[in-house]
């Protein structure tokens, strides 16, 4: 194992193969003991939200699953999904974050991301309407990490300022 992430409900395991492992309550089922989560290879890092799983391919694309109530999955639908589907419209991604109800991104030409659940604007585009698909954050440039926590975002410019 070379990276986990942990929610409320499930955790997730990435091994030195690139394969991703998970348990307990998340996309996949319910699961006392890892299984392999099929449909994955080439993963480089792992993001669990409280009802939804993330993972990062070497290629840059985004793979997601299980809830997708408010469009967290980012596939330009609200449909649950046990298996990962490509987070569409995104590519060149070097890092990424699950919230409570939303997903962020960021490129590898330092643009922030985000998609799923804005009742607070924590997708960052100005607005409070949710997003099924991803939508750029204005006003910050030159991200390097991001962070979702249940109701907010936030970013690590190169500069090391932070933004939320």
């Amino acid at each position: 194992v070379v990276a986990v992430a942990a929610s409320m409900n499930h955790s997730l395991a990435l091994r030195s193969d690139g394969t991703v492992w998970t348990w307990g309550r998340g996309g996949s089922g319910l699961s006392a003991l890892p299984v392999q989560m099929q449909g994955l290879s080439g993963v480089v890092a792992v993001a669990a939200g409280v009802y939804h799983s993330m993972a990062l391919r070497s290629d840059g694309t985004v793979w997601t699953w299980g809830s997708n109530y408010y469009g967290q999955l980012g596939d330009g639908t609200t449909s649950n999904r046990t298996l990962p589907v490509q987070v569409q419209g995104l590519s060149g991604v070097v890092a990424m974050a699950a919230g409570y109800n939303h997903s962020m991104a960021v490129r590898s030409d330092g643009t922030v991301w985000a998609w799923g659940s804005n009742y607070y604007g924590q997708l960052g585009d100005g607005t409070t309407s949710g997003r099924t698909l991803p939508v750029q954050v204005q006003g910050v440039s030159g991200a390097v990490a991001v962070a979702a926590g249940a109701s907010h975002s936030m970013a690590v410019r190169s500069d090391g300022t932070g933004w939320g």
